[in-house]
């Protein structure tokens, strides 16, 4: 019996792990794609610890919004700039591979923003 608490115990203490570590793997990234209608832009996907923000290629900031991310799953709240969708959370679970990050959607009420984040190829930007 305690042998078999022992390893449940484990178990659970690597899941929390390796949940922690791949919301730790989008924190403090940049990640860029071409979004068409209506940008019609490489736009920079910028992912902070509580935050995140949209820069165009000019640098604009095109959208801010709170981020929350837990395990393999990101919780947006947007509340400023052009492209914003205001009182409507998007939850999407995202899958990093090497560069490459993709969403796919959990429930987002903003149309706009589920099919921007959900059909971009996001490749991340290299940090100088």
């Amino acid at each position: 019996m305690m042998k078999h608490l022992t390893i449940l115990l484990m178990l659970w203490v690597t899941t929390a792990m390796l949940s922690r570590v791949q919301a730790q793997s989008l924190i403090n990234t940049n990640w860029k794609a071409y979004i068409a209608e209506p940008v019609y832009d490489t736009i920079v996907w910028h992912i902070r610890t509580d935050s995140s923000f949209v820069t165009g290629s000019n640098g604009t900031v095109l959208v801010r919004s709170v981020c929350k991310i837990s395990g393999d799953t990101v919780l947006l709240n947007d509340y400023d700039g052009q492209f914003t969708c205001p009182d409507t959370p998007g939850r999407y679970k995202f899958a990093r591979v090497e560069d490459m990050l993709n969403f796919t959607l959990i429930d987002d009420l903003c149309q706009g923003r589920a099919t921007s984040i959900t059909t971009a190829k996001w490749k991340k930007v290299p940090t100088p």
